[in-house]
């Protein structure tokens, strides 16, 4: 029933064209599994499964050298067995000449068809592109069903690892990965990328054990058979695992560098810079790697297939140049392997034709002269170009927002009371607290409460804060560089001990003074100013100061009075310097008496904002999608609007399908689901993300 459901889903989703060349793609492969007999499988496959079905043995590798059997004919671990073995045993009834290698055949077509929809599900906007690439491989073809080998399970098996990577779904992912190895040693070149992956981004290490118990099984069903003596020589010291160190430079006596083992490093060196990266950038790394691995290794025909499922979804949405490239790399590869590899005899012929000593891979390229030379040397030059054209035009798509270079980074400024540590709180409900570096003016006062100076000047006056220090520290975040600061406990009016403050997806500089050094503003993605109505900032900061943290309601009247002349020498200027201003504005006039109070205030958000293309796109989401009031006024002043909104009515749940509408994407921003707020405060949620994406795309662009 669920697979029924599943191929109607499949095909559903699939426009009629591209049925009908997926169905011919099909027809192409029944055609070649019916007519062909692949020498590799009528010589080491057949004879090991043949054996297999009629010795039942718990070693069956050594049951088969016992018989006489290659040494080999079988590489292959306990998950290769077990599936191939069930199609041998279905086919067996059939004539000799058939058998159990239409089984085998049939076996990997089902393996294939399983691996198109994992390509189909990987991204829906490009299914087609991807789809069509994987099923007209030519190396596809040609290795699966001329040539005849059968790494298309741990491909399958890899592939299905690297979607469940993607889709944060760890364990299974680990799972998946497991049985890749347990089928095909060679598959051991990823798990190690994924937990470099895992333990290098803070804010997915939290997952690495549930990766790593996900390995578990896949590893024991690798590691079990070693007690048995057939299986550690067919497969454990089977010659082809020495083609990873076969290419090599020599330098000079005794310093000899080995290409492969040296790429690979080079490699997970690169992934490891990835501070910040996200899932699909580790994907990335996986098919250069796979890729690298054909192109410096004498590699087995079987072994390009590993990467075609990752090349075909990474290079589908990147436009005709990278696909032909793709393609072109394929059509080489195929020509090259077809002339030094072993093909396939007709199944009509099998019975009279004699395979003499069997030779997987012949030495053509070596035989062939020039001919030779250049075909292979075609193939590597035509599949590095690919590559780094590949690399350098798919990073920028999976990375849109650069956090794999640096965090993002928002500088919040603005007098006391007027919203800045509630919009810092607003941002890490989005991006989440543990993704969150949040660095505070008010920890770098340089005297406690106590402090005799505080008769004579206010915090808001830039000689009684340590604003070098800030600023220093708020450019060493930004530049993902941990910093040491005291901080400063408002109950009690003390600082405290040192703390570290870790780096983080994104950095929220929150101060008084946090838009006054021009270096901080150049460094960071965007500033912010907030404001708001002075009787409804005085009954707020009342609220706080009094209600919250314990402050005598005649002492905070009279620092507010006090205050006046520093805010307007040295907080309100800030308010030109920065893209964002917020301003919020009581929608009744509030009582003239001055006490704590409970009862909620109805507010209007007005946003001034510089340079942002989306304020149109934010207005029509806000009516239509919020049932929200707003609207926009142009003024004079060149790329500047002001964004008014009545957002009372707006909930928690229409900020999310705002968001969802509007923010791309979101599974590169966040690591678990985004809280987003209602009424004022998620209108400024909206309108900080928005903001901080697009100059970040924007500075990606330049």
């Amino acid at each position: 029933m669920t697979g029924a459901i599943r191929v109607t889903r499949f095909v559903r989703t699939l426009s009629p064209p591209t049925l009908v060349l997926l169905a011919l793609a099909v027809v192409l492969r029944l055609v070649l599994a019916m007519t062909l007999v692949p020498e590799i499988q009528s010589v080491w496959f057949v004879p090991f499964f043949d054996n297999l079905v009629n010795h039942p043995s718990i070693d069956p590798w050594q049951s088969y050298l016992n018989a006489g059997g290659d040494a080999e004919a079988f590489p292959y671990g306990p998950v290769m067995v077990v599936w191939f073995a069930v199609w041998a045993t279905l086919t067996g009834w059939l004539p000799a000449s058939w058998g159990p290698q239409l089984g085998i055949s049939l076996g990997l077509l089902v393996v294939e068809l399983v691996m198109w929809e994992l390509v189909r599900r990987w991204r829906a906007d490009v299914a087609r592109r991807a789809l069509l690439l994987v099923a007209f491989s030519p190396i596809a073809v040609y290795a699966t069903y001329v040539h005849g080998q059968l790494d298309l399970l741990p491909t399958a098996l890899m592939f299905a690892s690297a979607l469940m990577l993607r889709d944060r779904r760890w364990t299974a992912s680990g799972v998946l990965g497991g049985l890749a190895i347990a089928a095909k040693f060679s598959s051991a070149f990823i798990p190690p990328l994924v937990l470099i992956f895992l333990l290098r981004n803070a804010r997915f290490r939290e997952h690495t054990r549930a990766y790593a118990l996900g390995l578990v099984p896949g590893l024991l069903l690798t590691l079990a058979p070693v007690i048995l003596p057939g299986y550690r020589e067919m497969v454990l010291q089977n010659p082809t695992s020495q083609s990873v160190v076969a290419y090599a430079l020599q330098f000079g006596p005794g310093l000899t560098l080995v290409v492969l083992p040296a790429v690979f490093v080079a490699l997970a060196g690169l992934l490891y810079r990835f501070k910040r990266g996200n899932p699909d950038l580790v994907v990335l790394i996986i098919g250069i790697t796979l890729t690298a691995v054909t192109l410096l290794t004498p590699a087995s025909p079987g072994w390009y297939l590993w990467s075609v499922p990752f090349l075909a979804v990474l290079a589908a949405p990147l436009g005709r140049q990278v696909i032909t490239a793709v393609g072109l790399f394929w059509a080489v590869a195929t020509a090259t392997l077809a002339l030094r590899a072993s093909g396939a005899t007709w199944r009509s012929d099998q019975a009279r034709s004699s395979i003499g000593d069997f030779t997987e891979v012949g030495n053509f390229v070596n035989s062939a002269g020039t001919v030779g030379a250049v075909l292979a040397t075609g193939t590597v030059v035509v599949g590095v170009l690919m590559l780094v054209m590949l690399y350098r035009r798919a990073r920028p798509r999976l990375d849109m927002y650069r956090l794999s270079d640096s965090p993002m980074s928002v500088s919040i400024a603005g007098d006391s009371g007027t919203g800045k540590d509630t919009l810092c709180i607003s941002l890490a409900n989005v991006f989440g607290e543990s993704a969150t570096a949040f660095l505070m003016g008010d920890d770098y006062h340089l005297y406690d409460r106590k402090a005799p100076l505080w008769q004579v000047t206010t915090h808001l006056h830039p000689a009684a804060n340590d604003l070098p220090t800030m600023n220093r520290d708020a450019l060493s975040l930004m530049r993902g560089k941990p910093v040491w600061a005291v901080h400063y406990d408002h109950s009690r009016g003390r600082f405290t001990k040192q703390r570290p403050i870790r780096e983080r997806e994104l950095v929220v500089v929150n101060g008084l003074h946090a838009l006054t050094s021009a270096e901080v503003r150049r460094a960071a993605d965007l500033t912010v100013f907030t404001s708001m109505d002075e009787r409804l900032r005085r009954q707020l900061k009342i609220n706080r100061d009094v209600g919250e943290r314990g402050h005598s309601l005649a002492g905070v009247i009279a620092s507010i009075e006090r205050r006046y002349p520093h805010t307007r020498r040295f907080i309100d200027p800030q308010a030109d310097l920065a893209d964002i201003v917020f301003r919020l504005e009581p929608t009744r006039t509030l009582p003239t008496e001055e006490q704590v109070t409970t009862r909620p205030v109805e507010m209007t958000l007005v946003a001034y904002l510089r340079g942002s293309s989306f304020v149109e796109r934010l207005q029509r989401a806000l009516v239509s999608i919020g049932n929200c009031e707003a609207w926009i006024e142009y003024t004079e002043s060149p790329g500047e609007v002001i964004l008014l909104s009545h957002p009372e009515d707006l909930t928690p749940a229409d900020t999310a399908a705002i968001a969802a509408f509007l923010v791309e994407r979101p599974e590169e921003l966040f690591t678990d689901t985004p809280v987003w707020l209602g009424k004022t405060r998620g209108v400024m949620q909206l309108i900080v993300v928005l903001a901080l994406l697009e100059r970040r795309k924007d500075r990606r662009e330049r």
